[in-house]
């Protein structure tokens, strides 16, 4: 267990309520915590972390998590503090380097300000960078992935390391680059076009309009499950009866049946029995498995069947 005489400087924290740090609003406390401002900074925390022989998680704007109650005993590391963009334009070419804590949001709203094209179907994905990269995140109308130029990573030493984004093999919701292996993101460069203003804002226009089917105004941490091979996730949820469900705080959203609510001050555990609970509905009616698209921390991918 890292102590206070394990970990020394001014980017670490101990004891620190996560909640607050998630878009759920729900999670224990992390004994230590990881601020980094810049590139040094991350590579310390990763050794000092794997000095103790203990894995860390990488947190960024806290959607698409999911925290267990209690003390987390394992390392967090948060990205937020690492933020900013670098423009480069050479002609009709645009070139956008970014820190991984940066929102994704703030980097639409430069994109949509200054008709640069490539990042549209992105419009309203919450979250960082570093974190949407990892989880390659997207729409019906395009991933993360088909941007991305450029990663440069921490490694598990603390070393750093750049990889093309052309060589790496995207995957849905999934970036080979980061599974377990304690790689994090520290900067991206994503690859633009200069095109029409109008072009573009019709294009994010359609995207959020699809948006409009989601509970975005309630606490949630986006899709709970991945979809299927060739089908919704959402729309097994919603004809196994899923939608309205509750245990305790916890709510599968009446608009979007892959979503599920924090509507009355609900406990991780509240959020997994839920969750498991509409998983098992699935498998029973359709025979299908869902698998989680959240992460989990502290929280073993088996117990979502702890109820079943």
């Amino acid at each position: 267990m890292l102590t206070a005489s394990d970990v020394q400087g001014p980017a670490a924290r101990y004891n620190v309520p996560l909640a607050r740090y998630t878009t759920w609003g729900v999670g224990g406390n992390a004994e230590v915590f990881f601020t980094p401002c810049g590139q040094d900074e991350l590579s310390e925390a990763v050794v000092r972390a794997r000095e103790n022989s203990v894995d860390f998680f990488v947190l960024g704007g806290g959607s698409n998590v999911l925290i267990a109650d209690g003390v987390i005993k394992t390392p967090v590391i948060l990205t937020r503090g690492m933020s900013g963009i670098v423009v480069q334009v050479f002609g009709d070419e645009v070139f956008l380097d970014c820190f991984a804590g940066t929102p994704l949001k703030k980097v639409i709203s430069l994109c949509v300000r200054n008709g640069w094209s490539g990042l549209e179907y992105a419009a309203g994905i919450p979250g960082t960078v570093g974190g949407a990269v990892a989880g390659n995140a997207g729409t019906s109308s395009g991933y993360i992935g088909q941007a991305v130029l450029r990663i440069v990573t921490v490694e598990a030493d603390g070393s750093v390391m750049e990889w093309s984004g052309h060589e790496i093999d995207w995957a849905y919701r999934s970036c080979p680059l980061f599974e377990g292996n304690g790689r994090i993101a520290c900067n991206v460069t994503f690859a633009l076009r200069v095109s029409e203003k109008k072009s573009i804002a019709e294009t994010m226009k359609l995207v959020i309009e699809e948006r409009k089917t989601q509970p975005i105004s309630s606490r949630t941490a986006g899709c709970v499950f991945k979809n299927p091979p060739g089908d919704s996730a959402g729309r097994l949820l919603d004809a196994s009866g899923c939608k309205g469900m509750t245990v305790g705080g916890a709510r599968v959203s009446e608009m979007h049946a892959n979503f599920i609510e924090n509507y009355e001050n609900c406990k991780a555990l509240d959020i997994l029995y839920l969750a498991a609970s509409c998983r098992r509905r699935v498998r029973e009616t359709f025979g299908t498995a869902l698998d989680f698209e959240i992460k989990t921390l502290g929280i073993p991918e088996e117990a979502a069947d702890a109820k079943n």
